[in-house]
């Protein structure tokens, strides 16, 4: 199986060393990943592009040590996340930010308390962050409105808020315009590439014009990667 070559680089925190993820169905074993290795640096943007179940979700569940790898490591600054003993979910909330393509964003909460439900803690301290991201990010006079209250665009936007509130190693984007159009998707990129702060990113996609700003761009395929730029 190809596995890609990285550039050996001191900033890199974030490791897929050869990985292979496996289901279960029914009887056969499916292969989402196939010996994948990714080096992800700090404040990286990183583009992951391919169809719709080709591995891309399963890439991100696996940096994140949602899913472990069948085979292979992966390791945030230098430790195996895979490995028995880690923290993983303590690390992952404290360390991940996530956007998912369905926003899951709690219907009976409004915008401010769903933004601080991705806070380590909250308090008085997380609810004034939330509030700040919340006027930077076009949402000012709306933080009192529930979810079915605001557009997709809106939704979205805390969406980004939430993943970014504990200013998180690195945000795991997974199709964050899916649900939208051109017009509305592209600022959406914009707005997470500007209010990521010092923040890694890896954006998964099928729409290559969403990745136009990456650093590096690589494609997923049938469970394989490949470096595109």
């Amino acid at each position: 199986m190809p596995v890609i070559e990285t550039e050996q680089s001191s900033n890199v925190f974030l490791r897929a060393d050869s990985i292979t993820l496996t289901y279960q169905d029914g009887r056969n074993l499916v292969y989402a990943l196939r010996e994948v290795s990714l080096d992800i640096g700090d404040g990286e943007f990183v583009g992951i592009l391919g169809p719709s179940g080709s591995g891309k979700t399963s890439l991100l569940y696996a940096l994140s040590g949602i899913r472990l790898p069948a085979t292979g490591s992966v390791y945030l600054n230098g430790e195996a996340i895979n490995s028995p003993g880690f923290p993983r979910e303590a690390v992952r909330r404290r360390s991940f930010g996530f956007i998912f393509q369905q926003y899951f964003l709690i219907n009976y909460l409004n915008v401010v308390q769903n933004i601080v439900v991705g806070a380590v803690r909250e308090n008085a301290e997380s609810r004034n962050r939330a509030r700040t991201l919340a006027a930077e990010l076009g949402l000012s006079g709306m933080e009192h409105r529930k979810p079915y209250e605001l557009s997709a665009g809106q939704r979205q936007r805390v969406a980004i808020a939430r993943a970014v509130i504990n200013e998180p190693l690195i945000v795991l984007a997974d199709e964050p315009t899916a649900n939208l159009d051109h017009a509305t998707g592209a600022p959406v990129i914009q707005l997470l590439t500007e209010n990521r702060g010092r923040s890694a990113l890896v954006v998964v996609s099928h729409d290559e014009t969403v990745l136009e700003g990456a650093d590096s761009v690589y494609r997923m395929w049938d469970g394989e990667l490949t470096r595109l730029r």
